[in-house]
C-alpha cells in the first residue's frame, strides 16, 4: 500500500514538474527570419505562433517563391521551438529515456 501512495507522490511530482515546464515554454519566444527577409515570425516554446510579420518586398517575389519562403522559416521555427523545448525538458526527471520504476 504505501508503494502505492509513493507511486502517487511520484506522478504528483512529475505532473508539477510539467507544468512548470510548459509556464515557462510559453514565455519563452523564438524570433525566426525567411532566408530573404520577407517574413518574420514569433513562436514560443510550446510552439505557438504568436506573430507574423510580412516585409514590403512580397511584390518581388513569385506565389512559389512567397510559399517556399513561407514554408522555409516555419519549418524552421518549428525546429527551433523543438529544441527550446528539449532543452527544458532536460532537467525534468524521467526524460533522460529510462522509464519510471514500478
Amino acid at each position: 500500500m504505501f508503494d502505492k501512495l509513493g507511486q502517487l507522490k511520484d506522478l504528483w511530482q512529475l505532473k508539477n514538474q510539467i507544468q512548470e515546464i510548459k509556464k515557462r515554454l510559453d514565455n519563452m519566444v523564438i524570433k525566426v527570419d525567411s532566408p530573404h527577409h520577407v517574413f518574420e515570425i514569433t513562436v514560443s516554446g510550446s510552439q505557438e505562433v504568436k506573430e507574423v510579420v510580412v516585409s514590403e518586398l512580397v511584390n518581388n517575389f513569385s506565389r512559389e517563391q512567397l510559399a517556399e519562403e513561407l514554408k522555409t522559416v516555419i519549418n524552421k521555427a518549428v525546429r527551433d521551438s523543438q529544441g527550446m523545448a528539449a532543452q527544458a525538458m532536460g532537467g525534468m526527471a524521467g526524460m533522460d529515456g529510462s522509464l519510471p520504476k514500478a
